[in-house]
């Protein structure tokens, strides 16, 4: 019992130091637009992709903030013998919900971050069913993110932002009665970053 009250002084009195050291509370705004990739599914769907992510962070490098995103995707042609055309695959999505990011080396120039990610997803898939025929659905549900970015300071309060993520369940679908997520979307996103 005592060598874990030791060790949980010992992670106070650093927690306490790194945030005497690292300065104090700041809010992040960054604007992203890049590309969603779907690497994982046989329809090999890919198109842009927008965020935006508003954020306030403690001194310890620990932030919470609401993000949006959005995608329009287009996909492997399927034949659509009712019209006798062929159309393309799409996963678009749209998505607002909390992000939770820790950052390191905060007062660097380049200074990168893990974030974890739960939202609201509405999604407007185009996708076959279980006779090969292409549908448009509409579903709302829980999706999570896992991000990893890199800030580059250009000044006190302007950056850049390049940000990777993958994204569970932004997109989901009913085949053959059965609703089920896409395979996990990857992001790659690009933009400014204000700190204030």
């Amino acid at each position: 019992m005592r060598r874990v009250s030791r060790l949980g002084a010992l992670a106070g009195v650093l927690l306490f130091t790194g945030t005497a050291e690292a300065g104090g509370w700041r809010g992040y705004l960054s604007l992203g637009a890049g590309v969603a990739l779907d690497h994982l599914s046989e329809w090999n769907v890919k198109g842009a992709a927008v965020n935006a992510y508003l954020g306030v962070e403690a001194p310890v490098g620990l932030s919470l903030g609401v993000y949006v995103e959005g995608a329009e995707t287009w996909g492997a042609a399927v034949e659509n013998l009712r019209e006798d055309s062929s159309h393309h695959v799409q996963l678009d999505y749209k998505q607002i919900g909390m992000e939770v990011r820790f950052r390191v080396l905060r007062d660097r120039m380049f200074s990168p971050w893990l974030s974890l990610r739960l939202a609201r997803s509405d999604s407007r898939p185009l996708t076959p069913d279980e006779f090969g025929q292409l549908i448009r659905q509409e579903f709302a549900n829980l999706s999570a993110a896992v991000r990893f970015g890199l800030d580059w300071w250009l000044g006190d309060h302007l950056g850049v932002t390049a940000a990777t993520s993958w994204q569970w369940c932004d997109v989901r679908y009913e085949q053959a009665a059965d609703k089920r997520c896409a395979k996990p979307i990857n992001n790659i996103l690009l933009g400014p970053t204000l700190r204030f």
